[in-house]
Parts: C-alpha cells; sequence; structure tokens
C-alpha cells in the first residue's frame, strides 16, 4: 500500500483523538468508582454500629429475631450497635454475615 503523508497524518490525527477520548472516558469511570467507595468507606466503630443497625432495620428484622439468627443476646446486639468495640470482633463478624454485610478492607 502506497500512502501519502497527508492521508497517514490524517490517520494519525485521527487515532490520536479516539485514544484521548478512551482516555477520558477511562478516568471519568475510575472518578466515579472512587466515589462510590467513598460513600461506603466507615471511618469509625460507631459508624460501622450504625451501618448493621440501618441494615438491620432496613431488613425488618427485629432484635429478638436476630438474637435467633446469631445467637447474640439482644443486650449484646445493642452495645455492638452502639459501639462495637464494646463486642468482640467474631461477634461483628457474627451479625454483619447475617445481615447480609460484607466486610472488605481497602488499601
Amino acid at each position: 500500500m502506497n500512502y501519502d503523508n497527508d492521508t497517514l497524518t490524517d490517520k494519525l490525527h485521527a487515532m490520536s483523538e479516539l485514544l484521548n477520548d478512551v482516555k477520558k472516558a477511562v478516568t471519568l469511570r475510575a472518578q466515579e468508582s472512587d466515589s462510590l467507595i467513598d460513600d461506603q468507606v466507615i471511618a469509625t466503630s460507631a459508624q460501622l454500629g450504625q451501618k448493621l443497625n440501618l441494615r438491620r432495620k432496613a431488613l425488618d428484622i427485629d432484635l429478638a429475631t436476630l438474637e435467633l439468627q446469631t445467637g447474640v443476646s439482644a443486650s449484646t446486639l445493642k452495645r455492638l450497635f452502639k459501639d462495637p468495640e464494646q463486642v468482640k470482633f467474631g461477634t461483628v463478624l457474627r451479625v454483619a454475615e447475617a445481615l447480609g454485610v460484607k466486610l472488605c478492607a481497602a488499601v
């Protein structure tokens, strides 16, 4: 094939514009993803307790039912929802699992 310089230049320019569009789209998607993650970040143990309690209420599960599901007493559940630092971490995990909440670490 024999391309003249103008044709090659036009094609390279078009490819460069497409590449820039792709870079912009990837950057935008990454920013949107970071924003979604930031909305889910829990900075304090009290926030974790609040989120778990909100999830329980959203699922319309009363304390007695959650007690039966997890084997964790209602008084411990109340302490957990107020301040998870007052209960064992294994208990927090058990309740989170019962409520369908996945705890993960992001670095």
